[in-house]
């Protein structure tokens, strides 16, 4: 046989340097993906191997993982592949960092210690908590610590992947800018599937090159011709050409023929001619096992010898349908392989399948790895439809359990059709609706269950309560209440006047939810109560019996909810529930926000969640941190926790996350009256969440509180105002803290608009957080002292101070706007208001409001020479010059003109009877201090 192997690349030149520049940039730090597309047999493979042999001279270290035909139900199965070859000679880092996204990590390499997900944890079972954001970023981080240096990620036959690795792929190609890491896709571009809409999706972004692979013109196919037969004549050209119609496999293929057929099929049927019968028996079990076969099987499957099965190897290998790689044997290409499945007849394929499942369920009874799929595979070429459908329903829970719900609800969906008119089609159909349902696929989810509490019959009650139950959860989940109330209704009249044990509890929490769901909260409360005092419920259900009374008691008695939570984190710790504990800690930690801007609670949720690998509630949890040190008016802690919430949210594509995020950094920046800052993080915040109308009222409110925290309270009510307008049509308390603010700004400029702004806040709720109750005090009481009520001004401003604990930033800035209208009706302290005033703003750099409160102190001091005649304006004028400033300087001061105060000089001058600015200071300082306010004698001169 001539030698058909190409020795060299033949016509991808430019795809050959497209690739190169992507590895350059790659391993600069510019991460990127080189999609290959192209009808089977056009050299994808063999362009990845060129191209890979270049990447690893190069030194990157290249992995590489394939889809096969029965991939479609085996979650991640490419993946695993790739990362089972990364990981032979090197560890999971045990670092620290890497620690809260382990448990994402074990679908993608199942069974490798420490990687299985803690029982109730956020990647447990049927949780679906582990989103492909999640999942992707959890494998950037592993391999960005696994190959610093560089790394060629190469996963072949996409069109055959699980729609769950075609997502993380989407997402990791998405978010590979600053990795080292290139990624190289082949997929079949004429075969619809769930990689060529994502390689759709991809065109055009950042990063991404797609080639795809055109057929061979007829130079090309000369030079591969003279590459591998040198000194071809032309009739041998001229037939490769016409037969090979430029594509690369079928030319080698063709070469390797005794004759010329006319068909890649026609080869593989040429070349098996000349094996024996038996030979052939060994080549088509090889087949059915599938391109990448197990060799050790094929005794038993053919029934030959091992000697006579080494033989076939041994020849097909040199007739160019199988290749071997250490141990390992494939069929040369996919075509190959159904091109020798072509030559069974449909009989024949169904008793080999049969005979091959019996091997390999003798061989591995336990179907470890990616071979339960072949199993199915194999039951059903070999017409066993309930063995490939139970099969498929176990690979379908697996894949639920891991969170890979695409995977899952594809799987089931299937094994649901084999198993049509088996007792397990029902089981198969319940976790169809579960998947479903947990993808948020709530429609669907409605017309599976429906699909199967039709069929089950009358006996079927307590599958078909199950059934009514899991939609139920699906609808609370996705806000559908009145769909939820259906199945809910429908769950109860199943289960009837006596439910079995465990199903009653969990009927009562879910009557809980629908009743906190619609705002009747004493009703939720009762129910959930219930639900504790039978006694019959399980950890879980008690859990979130006791998250309701919490809830439900959390805007009107902080004290009964803290109670509440606490007994549910006891619950879940002596139960070993890692989720509801981390629930618990968060509402806790929730509370002591609300109560006096504590941080302790939430910022143990955060390491938990982190530890547990629940990413999104960690991200949440630094936003609540952050929100929490601005209470507290640390804004570089503050600062330091909403970057990170920012960071988070944008890895996992926590968009309205992302957003509140910056709109907390944009609100630091107002309160150290950064106008500009504040301004480039609100445009932030809205261009990450541009649907979000919160956001653009938060911008204008800022811009306000920018001005008010610049001295400017009469200038900051047009924009601060503008802002309320826009938050007044949302139907949210968000962001409570201007909200709580913006009253006392009202009624300290004499906005008759105060008191309705008051009524709003009490409406919407933003007195549950202490520190905005005591900001709302803060303005009833300066609405009660202009309205001539001293003693309940007194009282309004003494209890709203106590609300003020951990907030004395806040505090100060209330009893400064205050100070207006307390000097002016007699109540409250408005000197020890300022000077505490003064010493906090001039802690926090608002160097502005600070020198206002000198301002204001000084016109608070009484004028000691009033008796001397000396006016209030000299009096004045009097200070500043003991101040040893210059008549411009006090003119500059007063906002007076050097002529008036020189004026007022003279009159001093002459009231004092001094000559000289130096005797009038000490005439005015000892008048001061003996307190008669008469002139003293005249200093000599």
């Amino acid at each position: 046989m001539a030698q058909v192997l190409c020795p060299v690349v033949i016509g991808r030149d430019a795809e050959l340097a497209a690739f190169d520049a992507s590895l350059t940039a790659a391993m600069a730090g510019h991460g990127g993906c080189v999609v290959i597309t192209g009808e089977p047999g056009i050299g994808k493979s063999r362009l990845v191997r060129e191209a890979t042999g270049r990447a690893a001279s190069r030194g990157a270290r290249v992995i590489s993982g394939r889809a096969v035909p029965y991939s479609a139900t085996a979650a991640y199965r490419p993946l695993t592949e790739a990362l089972v070859q990364l990981l032979r000679d090197r560890a999971i880092p045990g670092d620290a960092t890497m620690e809260p996204w382990r448990p994402a990590l074990g679908a993608l390499l199942p069974g490798m210690a420490g990687l299985a997900p803690p029982s109730g944890s956020a990647g447990g079972s049927a949780s679906g908590e582990v989103p492909p954001g999640v999942r992707g970023e959890a494998l950037i981080q592993l391999l960005r610590r696994l190959a610093p240096q560089g790394l060629v990620l190469v996963l072949e036959d996409l069109h055959w992947a699980d729609p769950d690795t075609v997502s993380l792929m989407e997402y990791l190609v998405e978010h590979l800018e600053g990795e080292s890491l290139l990624c190289v896709l082949t997929l079949r571009a004429g075969q619809p599937s769930a990689a060529l809409d994502a390689a759709r999706r991809l065109r055009g972004r950042p990063g991404v090159v797609h080639l795809g692979l055109d057929r061979l013109s007829d130079a090309d196919m000369a030079a591969m011709v003279q590459a591998c037969v040198p000194g071809a004549g032309p009739a041998l050209l001229r037939r490769v050409q016409a037969s090979a119609e430029g594509v690369p496999l079928l030319v080698e293929d063709l070469l390797a023929s005794p004759g010329l057929p006319e068909s890649f099929a026609g080869t593989v049927r040429e070349r098996l001619a000349g094996f024996s019968g038996p030979q052939r028996s060994v080549i088509q079990a090889a087949a059915i096992l599938g391109r990448h076969f197990d060799w050790e099987l094929l005794p038993g499957v053919s029934g030959q010898s091992a000697a006579l099965v080494a033989e076939t190897l041994e020849l097909a290998v040199e007739q160019l349908l199988v290749s071997f790689e250490g141990p390992a044997f494939r069929f040369r290409h996919a075509l190959t392989r159904d091109a020798v499945l072509d030559t069974m007849l449909p009989p024949r394929q169904r008793a080999v399948a049969a005979v091959a499942l019996q091997a390999l369920d003798a061989a591995h009874p336990r179907l470890e790895g990616d071979r339960r799929e072949l199993a199915a595979d194999l039951a059903d070429r070999a017409g066993d439809r309930r063995r490939a459908g139970l099969l498929l329903s176990d690979s379908g829970a697996q894949a639920l359990a891991w969170g890979a719900l695409a995977t899952a609800t594809e799987t089931l969906r299937r094994a649901a059709d084999l198993l049509e008119g088996t007792a397990e089609r029902d089981r198969a159909e319940l976790a169809l609706v579960e998947s479903l349902a947990l993808a948020g696929r709530v429609e669907e989810a409605a017309a599976a269950g429906g699909q199967l509490i039709t069929r089950l019959g009358t006996d079927a009650a307590g599958l078909r309560t199950e059934v009514h139950l899991r939609l139920n959860q699906a609808a609370a989940a996705a806000s559908r209440w009145q769909m939820a109330r259906h199945h809910l209704g429908a769950a109860r009249q199943l289960a009837g006047a006596s439910p079995p044990p465990g199903v009653s509890a969990r009927l009562g929490v879910l009557d809980a939810e629908v009743a906190f769901a619609a705002d009747d909260l004493d009703e939720a409360r009762s129910l959930a109560e219930k639900v504790l005092a039978a006694g019959d419920s399980s950890p879980d259900v008690r859990c979130h019996a006791l998250e309701l009374i919490g809830r439900s008691h959390r805007l009107r008695d902080l004290t009964a909810a803290r109670a509440a939570f606490e007994r549910a984190l006891v619950t879940a710790q002596s139960a070993d529930l890692p989720l509801w504990r981390l629930r618990a800690l968060h509402e806790l930690g929730t509370i002591d926000m609300f109560d006096h801007a504590g941080t302790e609670r939430l910022t143990e949720a955060r390491d938990a969640a982190g530890q547990m690998g629940a990413l999104s509630t960690a991200a949440i949890l630094e936003l609540q941190l952050a929100a929490a040190f601005t209470c507290r008016w640390e804004l570089a802690t503050c600062d330091t926790h909403a970057r990170a919430a920012v960071a988070a949210a944008g890895r996992l594509s926590l968009n309205q996350v992302r957003a509140k995020a910056l709109a907390v950094l944009a609100g630091s920046a107002s309160m150290r009256a950064d106008a500009e800052q504040a301004e480039r993080y609100a445009a932030q915040a809205i261009a990450a969440d541009p649907d979000d109308r919160m956001l653009d009222g938060f911008r204008w409110a800022s811009r306000g509180a920018v001005l008010l925290l610049s001295g400017d309270a009469a200038a900051a009510a047009e924009p601060y105002g503008r802002g309320m307008a826009i938050l007044a049509q949302l139907p949210n308390a968000e962001p409570a803290g201007l909200r709580a603010l913006w009253p006392l700004v009202l009624a300290t400029l004499g906005d008759r608009r105060a008191g309705p702004a008051i009524e709003e806040a009490r409406r919407l709720g933003v007195g549950a957080f202490r520190m905005n109750r005591s900001l709302i005090g803060y303005a009833e009481a300066v609405l009660a002292g202009r309205a001539g009520e001293r003693q309940r001004a007194n009282e309004l401003a003494v209890a709203s101070d106590a609300g003020f604990t951990n907030c004395a930033g806040w505090g100060e800035l209330a009893r400064f706007c205050a100070v207006p209208a307390a000097r002016a009706g007699g109540w409250g302290d408005p000197l020890r208001w300022l000077a505490e005033a003064e010493a906090g703003f001039d802690h926090r750099g608002l160097s502005r409001l600070a020198e206002r409160c000198r301002e204001l102190l000084k016109e608070a001091q009484p004028n000691p020479w009033a008796e001397a005649g000396i006016t209030a304006r000299e009096a004045d004028v009097l200070r500043l010059v003991a101040d040893g400033l210059s008549n411009k300087q006090i003119a500059t001061q007063l906002d007076l003109s050097p002529r008036t105060v020189e004026k007022h000089v003279e009159s001093l001058l002459r009231k004092t009877g001094t000559r000289s600015r130096t005797g009038l200071v000490v005439a005015a300082s000892l008048a001061a201090a003996s307190g008669s306010g008469r002139p003293a004698p005249p200093v000599p001169q």
